[in-house]
């Protein structure tokens, strides 16, 4: 019984002695926050204003130490930031990690300051803490920059290009009260990350090309003028080479009669380059064969390009991106994703500029996949998000100023029965009410002798074959005065680069899209609404939809697609370009 006391009496005693030690580091750590907070403490990162902010809403209790040293969050958030693929090159840099590593490892337990240089630590932490967060949400390029360079495009060039930044706005300070409160960073931490499809394998494909690039990068392949299949050349060998690298190509040639059989003596050339011909297709290498073919077919699917089995100027271009660019590349988009919404919605439409692509997302999958026409590079798409209100079937098109101006007037002049002959009317002003208003007299008193007048008419094309808008349009009322719509131009969708319209986006098969929606949609009846588009005398029928859907026109010039396969595009609007200078 004398022992069973004992023991109660040790084990409570270490208790108080614990209690006592916790209560202690408590008050001491609160009081060191509080001195060097108003004395001595020199800010790494953030306002020293904003720094306290922090800690007047804890009680001046520290975040990330506890008597026992850092705590595991406060390591988990070193090894975050410095490991973030985006920022890996610039994050000790960036963050002043050097500094934090350095105090860390300075520290002694047996130094009468420990206490207070450990908790110098907390508040550094939480400085880091503070701006990692604030690039999570929102991003680390100087966008007042990238929009002067917007405006400055504009003024110098007359291209209105248009961005929208998509800001997520989340507390910090609540955010830290969460990962401490639930100890646990990283499950935050991506609660507020970005969300786009296959961003994980976007983020994966970085170490993979690190690898490639640590072990002398790709294959650089010499200028020449083209390669096809049949074709023997000592370049060969250099492509196939490059191809295997990339893993477009998994097979290596045989010297077979089917081999042979493609190579064939050009009867222009001379008898010494027949020779050298001759030569070279005793050994297989050096002949472009089926296999090579499809790999080049593949690493240009991959890029966007006419996929010919060809490696003409621009393949050959592509081939010899580095793997270090592809990298910046990638950065540089990861970036870009920060800047959407982190929910996309559960039913949503996806246009990426760069791919010409518009896909329509439901639950993660893929519902409808099409190719897209957009904007030419002197009107560039805008980018953003808003959200898809009505449909309208038969539309006529009411013609931009810009067009008028720059586009009908001139053929009017050459050609005064253009508008007649076109179906095109004339308004006065832009009000669905007004009147239709004479076009010769108009056009010889109001426009032709004063362009300024110009603006105050409604040029008006009646739905018709010859409208650009085709059969349909889908409206997502928005600043930038674009829109999704049909189009009489087909031919134009053969095109690799379709690069065509004056902003708007030229749909391929407008018709599923409108059935798609109408799978789904109460308001919309695909049955009466084809029975719309089939007679001519309904025009300009807007009918508004049960459930608004969400669109997002992206500029993405490197993605994971819904295979799992890393894709490449041109920086068609050059946008890369003029961000990769304001990263950081």
């Amino acid at each position: 019984m004398l022992k069973l006391k004992l023991m109660v009496f040790i084990i409570l005693f270490n208790s108080f002695l614990f209690a006592k030690s916790i209560n202690s580091f408590e008050v001491e750590s609160k009081k060191y926050i509080k001195s060097l907070l108003s004395t001595n403490y020199e800010n790494l990162l953030i306002n020293k204003i904003i720094l306290e902010e922090y800690y007047i809403n804890n009680n001046f209790k520290p975040y990330w130490i506890d008597e026992n040293g850092l705590k595991e969050i406060g390591i988990s958030l070193l090894e975050k930031v410095k490991n973030d693929p985006v920022l890996k090159p610039v994050s000790t840099k960036l963050f002043r990690l050097d500094v934090i590593n350095n105090s860390l490892n300075s520290l002694n337990k047996s130094d009468i300051n420990y206490l207070q240089n450990l908790t110098k630590i907390d508040l550094m932490l939480t400085e880091l803490f503070d701006r990692y967060v604030t690039y999570v949400t929102k991003g680390s390029i100087d966008w007042s920059a990238f929009e002067q360079k917007l405006s400055e495009l504009e003024k110098e060039k007359e291209i209105k290009a248009a961005w929208d930044k998509y800001t997520f706005i989340k507390n910090p300070k609540l955010l830290l009260k969460k990962v401490v409160a639930e100890n646990d960073l990283l499950t935050v931490l991506e609660e507020i990350d970005f969300n786009y499809p296959q961003v994980e394998k976007l983020v994966l494909a970085i170490d993979e090309l690190e690898k490639i690039s640590a072990n002398g990068g790709y294959t650089k392949i010499p200028e020449f003028k083209s390669l096809r299949i049949g074709d023997v050349s000592e370049f060969t060998p250099i492509l196939r080479k490059r191809l295997f690298e990339s893993n477009d190509l998994n097979t290596t040639c045989q010297n077979s009669i089917n081999n042979q059989n493609l190579v064939t003596l050009n009867p222009n050339a001379t008898e010494e380059e027949n020779k050298i011909i001759e030569k070279l297709s005793k050994n297989c290498e050096n002949i472009f064969d089926e296999d090579l073919k499809n790999a080049v077919i593949s690493f240009q699917n991959k890029h966007g390009l006419f996929a010919d089995g060809i490696v003409g100027g621009q393949t050959l271009r592509f081939l010899n991106i580095t793997a270090k660019r592809k990298i910046a590349i990638i950065r540089l988009n990861l970036e870009r994703m920060r800047w959407l919404p982190r929910d996309l919605g559960q039913k949503y439409l996806l246009v990426n500029i760069p791919e010409y692509k518009l896909r329509l997302y439901e639950n993660n999958d893929i519902k409808l996949n099409m190719a897209v026409i957009v904007g030419d590079t002197k009107f560039p798409t805008p980018v953003f998000s808003d959200k898809m209100a009505y449909v309208v079937l038969n539309p006529n098109w009411n013609i931009p100023d810009s067009i008028a101006k720059n586009e009908l007037i001139p053929k009017l002049l050459k050609d005064p029965n253009y508008l007649a002959n076109n179906g095109i009317d004339i308004y006065a002003g832009w009000n669905g009410a007004v009147e239709k208003v004479d076009s010769k007299e108009v056009l010889d008193s109001a426009i032709l002798q004063d362009e300024t007048n110009l603006q105050t008419f409604r040029f008006s094309q009646n739905s018709s074959k010859a409208n650009p808008l085709g059969k349909m349009k889908f409206m997502f009322p928005n600043k930038h005065s674009v829109y999704i719509h049909d189009t009489p131009g087909k031919s134009l969708f053969t095109y690799a680069r379709r690069a065509f319209s004056h902003g708007c986006i030229r749909l391929s098969k407008p018709e599923e899209l409108l059935s798609t929606i109408a799978s789904e949609d109460k308001n919309l009846d695909i049955t009466k609404a084809n029975e719309i588009l089939a007679n001519a005398a309904i025009t300009d029928k807007s009918i508004g939809l049960d459930k608004k859907i969400p669109i997002h026109i992206v500029y993405l010039t490197s993605w994971v697609d819904e295979n799992g396969i890393l894709q490449f595009r041109d920086d068609i609007y050059n946008f890369d370009k003029m961000q990769k200078e304001l990263l950081f």
